[in-house]
């Protein structure tokens, strides 16, 4: 969903949080005896701009002039060698922490996936949010640069600044652009996700949806993959008296703690239950008590705890963020028909589509109005992301894992 893409700095916020830390202690060549770390004067920003990191692109044995040099543009967007660097360091670095062959054409390859997702994830959301009438200009500037001269008050010379830059793969440079990038993301994420984007819907537009049949209404029996796995003594105690979702997570701690075998073999015998369900179901057994013996989707929550039948279930469209192939075995639906086994990457569904209840629409029409209203604006931002075009320079496609230093 969009609104994890707001997460999309993560990696950098990181560095950048780390540079800070490492700036609260002393330097390989800080002060002694009196002279603290603590009680040395701030580096300022013209001796931090003297900062130099040694960076290199290599190339076919050559190497590249990265003075300037722009590695790819995102919807026109320029990205520097030095972001660039970040990026494919911090995601090598990880890769190989992991124990994976960065020389393998597989590793490698997911190496520039990862890269490219990040800065798809980043640059795109400054590009939607330029075209739907967010503007980047001094406000975004002066605010980045109080937060670069923040960063910057932590060191007490340029050496500790340098050695904190080295560490996190980061120039000074990329940490002045980083802070005006997060701030264009920033406004531009706040304003594409709030009541005024331009991809909103009001509650009067909500309203019109139900009255033209845009939703359905559907419970939802799930038995996930993770069922089959076996639970041990101590998690079935007091089983009766567990929440859906506590019994849901013991089963999910068991299946992930199965080998790749081991869970193929819960997979199957999760399906042979959905199955035995599924007859129950055709057999004209009551699909609320299935529901309460076998069913482990929380969301099939009780309103009434006394009351079976007073699951809400879910209203959607098909524009709700919910797994495709859910969505269309919802609207394949007529209104009191139960669906066959619905696989999906959650495991297997049994689906039953019921009439719409106009009492408790009008009720909590503004909580669902809300929620209608994000459903399009994940929708349009989503849309938009996956759209978004990225071109490479002529180095792109011949870089090794060794190739940036």
């Amino acid at each position: 969903m969009f609104k994890k893409i707001l997460c999309s700095f993560t990696a950098i916020l990181l560095a950048a949080s780390m540079l800070s830390a490492c700036g609260n202690g002393s330097s390989s060549s800080g002060a002694s005896g009196s002279d603290s770390a603590s009680s040395a004067a701030s580096l300022t920003p013209e001796e931090a701009a003297k900062v130099q990191v040694e960076t290199s692109l290599t190339i076919d044995g050559e190497k590249i002039d990265t003075t300037d040099l722009v590695m790819c543009t995102v919807n026109g967007m320029e990205v520097p060698f030095d972001e660039f660097r970040f990026y494919w360091m911090t995601c090598c670095e990880s890769y190989s922490q992991a124990g994976m062959d960065l020389t393998d054409a597989d590793t490698l390859q997911a190496v520039k996936n990862a890269v490219e997702q990040q800065l798809l994830d980043t640059y795109g959301v400054i590009s939607m949010g330029l075209e739907n009438g967010v503007t980047y200009g001094d406000d975004q500037k002066t605010a980045a640069q109080d937060s670069y001269e923040d960063l910057i008050s932590n060191f007490d010379s340029a050496q500790s600044y340098k050695e904190a830059l080295e560490a996190q793969h980061m120039t000074d440079q990329m940490v002045r652009d980083y802070y005006y990038n997060s701030m264009c993301y920033n406004l531009a994420g706040n304003m594409l996700l709030s009541e005024d984007s331009p991809f909103a819907k009001t509650k009067d537009d909500f309203l019109k949806a139900v009255e033209d049949g845009e939703f359905s209404r559907t419970l939802n029996l799930l038995i996930p993959y993770s069922c089959g796995a076996e639970l041990s003594d101590e998690d079935k105690e007091a089983w009766d008296e567990l929440t859906v979702s506590e019994k849901s997570s013991k089963y999910d701690a068991a299946y992930q703690k199965l080998s790749a075998d081991e869970q193929k073999a819960a997979q199957e015998k999760a399906k042979k239950l959905a199955d035995e369900v599924l007859e129950k179901v055709k057999a004209g057994e009551d699909f609320y008590k299935l529901i309460d013996e076998y069913n482990l989707d929380p969301g099939m929550a009780l309103t009434d705890s006394d009351d079976i039948t007073s699951i809400t279930g879910y209203y959607i469209t098909k524009d709700y963020s919910f797994v495709q192939e859910y969505i269309d075995g919802a609207f394949a639906l007529k209104e009191g028909e139960t669906s066959d086994l619905v696989e999906t990457s959650y495991g297997y569904h049994i689906i039953k589509r019921l009439p719409l209840d106009m009492d408790y629409i009008n009720e909590n029409a503004d909580d669902m109005a809300a929620e209608y209203s994000d459903a399009y604006i994940n929708k349009a931002c989503n849309d938009y992301l996956a759209n978004v075009k990225i071109e490479y320079n002529e180095y792109y496609d011949k870089l090794t894992a060794d190739s940036i230093a």
